[in-house]
């Protein structure tokens, strides 16, 4: 267990008995193994003994910010040379890092907002992909309340799409609200995505369409794109200020401007774009010049998807109204942006940018996710720090996940990361203290047309198991996933090293309820029955 749990303010340095006490644990835990695959930090991290926290700021316990996006490919950043325009977010990772090899722990948007919410996987969470009955062990769901254990007013405002179903009822919770409040969260504000919108005629969202003219519309046109080609690129009829970006954004003004400086916020807003459908609104549906779209190298026509098929002039609108949503959504983080200055504690505020996984957009064939390749598996996340901490380069390459956003965030909070989390700080790479020599492991798996899957990434390589074939890609040479090297006798020992690295991590992170358990005798002998 961490020692010493500094606050925020207080100058900190690694302690000679928290460092003996990490050592320790790593030895009599059998964990060795997974300290060579992932590095320490990742074993200490699943211990509940997180990194010691370096102040963030000279102004007490940041603010701390999550812009959480859904289906936003990492190919579409500026990193790639995408010809998509989001200022608002450039200027901010321009303050702070970005993550090249960042990854989502399930390229499918239930299982990764419930690992980020657990930091936990899928094989410990049992969701390894969207169902229609679900909602987290509440036990496990430990991300707001250890930000509300080190004295925060946690929020998320958004899409949450944590519940499917009833099946909080077997919690014995009265209903979602008793569920969020169970995850210690101050405020939630759970706005139906688009294609939930016509299903949801008494939402707040659906009252403000109702309110402008707009519900019969709306609900009529994102019903039809859900019943006929959900990736029809078409302008929404609403207008920005309309849309339901703007609403996230709106909702997320009107709490920020609530709430007292005197005590640190964790606010998480989630969009639900760039994710289909395809709707951004005028101008931004038009925004982007099809004819002038640069093709990537791996893409393939016919695109299938959804029983469709897309030729190259059809993927040409698609990827436009795309880029146009994102702007949108840049847009829309914009006037957030502008509350939380406002607000006046900017300079104090951690800012971080993330999506759940990507979108193919015709990659390999292929639209949507639930693939490893890189446009489905891969994620941007921008990490802009408070003025004050050292931010070591504008980009890293150490590959990390989206769980360690968890690790990240309650490290910035001064708090502990409850045991058993799989997740680690992000901070340490931000500050320099840990660089692509570190020779760390990220992973992924995912539930995809009736097969398990896994993904290993690590140094230039990634192997992954899909659909009964392995693969082995060096990204660094192959960055589109042109090669795939697996029946290349030069690399056979990689491939079995890869996928005996995942072997050895899915072993040693299975969530463990019995830990710490004493025998009744010894019990009875320490007084403590």
């Amino acid at each position: 267990m961490r020692l010493h749990n500094p606050s925020p303010l207080e100058p900190v340095g690694r302690s000679k008995r928290a460092s003996i006490a990490r050592r320790t644990f790593i030895k009599a835990s059998g964990l060795v193994a997974l300290g060579r695959i992932l590095g320490r930090r990742d074993v200490a991290a699943f211990a509940g003994d997180e990194p010691d926290a370096q102040p963030p700021a000279a102004f007490g316990k940041p603010d701390i910010f999550v812009i959480f996006t859904d289906q936003w490919s990492t190919r579409e950043t500026s990193r790639w040379g995408s010809p998509v325009r989001t200022p608002n977010l450039d200027a901010v990772a321009r303050e702070g890092m970005r993550f090249g090899c960042a990854y989502s722990s399930c390229p499918i948007s239930m299982p990764a907002r419930t690992d980020l919410l657990t930091g936990l996987f899928p094989h410990s969470t049992g969701l390894w992909g969207n169902t229609i009955e679900w909602a987290p062990i509440v036990a496990q769901a430990r991300l707001f309340a250890d930000m509300k254990t080190a004295g925060y007013t946690t929020a998320q405002i958004g899409k949450t799409h944590w519940l499917s179903g009833n099946m909080w009822k077997q919690q014995s919770l009265a209903n979602p609200d008793a569920f969020y409040a169970a995850l210690k969260l101050d405020h939630v504000d759970n706005i139906p995505s688009p294609f939930s919108t016509p299903g949801a005629p008494k939402s707040d969202y659906a009252r403000y369409l109702k309110s402008i003219g707009k519900w019969e519309a709306v609900a009529s046109d994102l019903a039809h794109r859900l019943r006929n080609d959900s990736y029809l690129p078409k302008a929404s009829a609403c207008t920005p200020e309309e849309h339901n970006e703007m609403f996230v954004a709106n909702r997320t003004i009107e709490f920020l401007q609530k709430q007292p400086l005197d005590k640190p916020l964790f606010l998480v807003a989630s969009w639900f774009g760039p994710h289909n459908p395809l709707d951004a609104p005028e101008p931004y549906a038009s925004m982007y010049d099809p004819d002038s779209l640069a093709m990537p190298p791996n893409l393939k026509f016919p695109i299938s998807s959804g029983g469709y098929k897309y030729d190259e002039r059809q993927w040409r609108k698609m990827r436009a109204n795309y880029l146009g949503k994102i702007t949108y959504i840049d847009h829309c983080v914009g006037k957030v942006f502008d509350a939380l200055k406002k607000r006046g504690n900017w300079d104090n505020t951690l800012i971080i940018f993330i999506s759940d996984h990507g979108d193919m957009m015709g990659a390999h064939g292929a639209m949507a996710k639930g693939s490893f390749y890189e446009e489905s598996v891969g994620v941007p996340m921008w990490v802009r720090p408070p003025k004050g901490v050292k931010v070591a380069a504008p980009e890293s390459g150490v590959p990390v996940s989206l769980n360690d956003v968890y690790a990240t965030v309650v490290e910035a909070a001064g708090g502990k990361v409850s045991p058993q989390r799989v997740t680690r700080s992000l901070l340490p790479i931000v500050r320099g203290e840990v660089t692509e020599d570190d020779g760390r492991t990220v992973f992924s798996e995912i539930y995809f047309r009736n097969k398990l899957s896994c993904m290993t990434r690590k140094g230039d390589y990634k192997w992954f198991y899909q659909q009964g074939r392995e693969h082995l890609f060096n990204l660094k040479q192959d960055p589109y996933e042109l090669t795939n090297l697996i029946a290349a006798p030069a690399h056979a020992a990689l491939a079995r090293e890869m996928k005996e690295n995942y072997h050895e991590w899915l072993f040693a992170t299975q969530i463990n309820y019995s830990e710490g358990y004493k025998p009744m005798a010894l019990r009875a002998k320490e007084g403590t029955l």
